[in-house]
């Protein structure tokens, strides 16, 4: 055996160099990557990240963001610098190919893009992004959740931002290229399909899904009781919600609740909390002088803007903030 062992190390000394000092298979496409149809992919790339999701919100960064006279923690992307979109969003992340340059890749993209009917909205390199670049880097990785993968290597930054307007609805694409580990470029793509965001998906809450919700949180939010602007009395469609409301409080009849109100941004605060909470009291008073439900286990109270769900910059956000609240006391 031990000379087994000795022939093999030195079979392995009398190897060349190069032999033994392979380099690593370069990498391939994640599992499940597809590109954008209306983007396409840089010839010799590969796709290493891919996530894509029906509907959500994001800032798309359409001007240079200054350095400094920024509070910590701040925001990068704001109303002076960026554009807020919504619509079915997809985040792509590509490497590649060896001896490109980041500014050679953005502008292939763009030029094959303006092809297609996209317009450049803004581009930058490097320090004309603003600064060093490094806020425009953050405002573009940081604008989805999770990790973007790319280096933080803003010196060698390219960045556009594409726009394509049409019937169906515009498309935004966002490009950020940087030179990343081994001087191999990463590619940072965001496509923005704007759209509005399908509703009427929430379902009619009966008593018996009350019951679940509170049981397993604490707590249930109900849209089906709506308001006239700048009003306090429940529409008459609101009638059916408040019956489930007053089943599930006559099935638990040790249960206090607090009925609490919640508004959008529109307005002003003070008014929002005052207008939220005599919302609440009106159901309190519907509950007890219409189904005979105490009012001592009943509390009314106003949240106003405070406590979203949703950003209140759309119209489907607002109505997503816009609800009622059965808090279990």
């Amino acid at each position: 055996m031990r000379h087994l062992v000795l022939a093999a190390a030195i079979l392995l000394l009398a190897l060349p160099a190069q032999a033994q000092q392979r380099p690593a298979p370069p990498p391939a496409d994640i599992a499940g990557a597809a590109d954008h149809p209306l983007v396409g992919r840089y010839d010799g790339s590969v796709q290493r990240l891919r996530e894509q999701v029906a509907f959500g919100e994001m800032r798309i960064v359409t001007a240079p963001i200054p350095p400094g006279g920024r509070p910590p923690g701040s925001p990068r992307a704001t109303e002076a610098n960026s554009t807020a979109v919504s619509g079915r969003l997809t985040r792509m992340r590509y490497e590649g190919p060896d001896g490109r340059s980041p500014l050679e890749l953005v502008r292939n993209w763009q030029q094959r893009m303006e092809q297609g009917g996209f317009r450049t909205v803004f581009s930058c390199e490097a320090r004309t992004c603003g600064g060093t670049g490094s806020d425009v880097w953050f405002a573009v990785t940081d604008a989805r959740p999770g990790n973007a993968g790319i280096a933080s290597n803003w010196g060698s930054m390219a960045y556009a931002v594409m726009r394509l307007e049409r019937p169906a609805g515009d498309v935004w694409v966002s490009l950020l290229a940087v030179t990343g580990p081994r001087d191999r470029p990463q590619t940072l793509i965001d496509v923005v399909e704007v759209r509005p965001m399908e509703t009427g998906r929430i379902v009619f809450v009966d008593a018996a899904a009350m019951d679940r919700a509170i049981a397993a949180t604490g707590r249930v939010a109900l849209y089906g009781i709506s308001f006239d602007t700048d009003r306090a009395d429940p529409r008459a469609e609101s009638r059916p919600t408040i019956e489930e409301i007053a089943k599930y409080l006559r099935a638990n009849p040790s249960v206090a609740v607090v009925v609490t109100g919640h508004t959008d941004s529109q307005g002003g605060f003070d008014h929002n909390v005052d207008l939220s909470r005599r919302r609440a009291a009106a159901i309190v008073t519907a509950l007890t002088r219409d189904h005979g439900i105490a009012a001592a286990r009943l509390t009314p109270f106003g949240a106003g803007m405070a406590a979203p769900v949703a950003a209140n910059d759309s119209d489907q956000g607002r109505a997503q903030n816009r609800r009622v609240e059965i808090v279990r006391r």
